[in-house]
């Protein structure tokens, strides 16, 4: 159970990828940002290839990464090659793998200079497409000129899902898991998680074993 809910938002992602555009997800700690980008990225990975990046470091720790993400196999010396060149390198160099490459950046809490001139960089030649995945906090103009540097863009803002749909995966669960749950302890399931994705998953998988446990236990009692 890797992934919950969001089923709009991945539809929606999805499509702007193919269509060409860039995505910014935005939303509180714990929301599942980065759980849903790395949903979609195993759902597209047979033509496409998404790099996750550690975006709260350094452009030239950022530019080191990918550099040896992108091309482990070539003759150089990467701890070595200062930021500019690392940088010139990763627009330049051919590709060996032929599919369509997203760069996943995450944690961006705040779009310093720096960062905003890696981003230009990256962005020019169109080489490659971007998720960036930021903080609810991220100050209005950094998210503006964010979207401006990636434009064509949407922005996709992470809500808490309505108990509603809450309650419908806890029900699916327990048919699905055989585990002949009452409605009651399905809404306090629901209302324990507060609407987040991750801790829908985190209780549905200490319940899964919770349960699994007892019956294994059982099981060894009865032989």
């Amino acid at each position: 159970m890797e992934f919950v809910g969001r089923e709009r938002e991945v539809a929606q992602i999805r499509e702007s990828l193919e269509e060409g555009r860039n995505v910014i997800i935005s939303g509180k700690y714990g929301i599942g940002r980065t759980s849903l980008a790395k949903h979609i990225a195993k759902a597209m990975k047979g033509q496409w290839r998404f790099i996750f990046v550690d975006f709260s470091k350094t452009p030239a720790s950022v530019c080191h990464y990918l550099l040896v993400e992108l091309f482990p196999m070539h003759a150089f010396d990467h701890k070595h090659i200062k930021y500019r060149s690392s940088r010139f390198r990763i627009v330049t160099l051919e590709l060996k793998d032929k599919r369509k490459h997203v760069l996943v950046f995450d944690n961006l809490a705040k779009l310093t200079s720096p960062k905003n001139d890696l981003l230009r960089y990256l962005t020019w030649e169109k080489r490659f497409q971007f998720i960036v995945i930021v903080e609810s906090f991220l100050p209005c103009d950094d998210l503006f000129l964010l979207r401006v540097r990636l434009d064509p863009a949407i922005v996709v803002n992470l809500e808490r899902l309505c108990m509603g749909s809450v309650i419908r995966f806890f029900r699916s669960l327990s048919e699905e898991y055989e585990l002949h749950w009452t409605e009651n302890h399905i809404k306090d399931l629901a209302e324990t998680t507060g609407g987040y994705p991750l801790r829908m998953r985190e209780i549905a998988l200490r319940e899964i074993a919770r349960i699994t446990y007892g019956r294994d236990k059982e099981i060894k009692e009865r032989g």
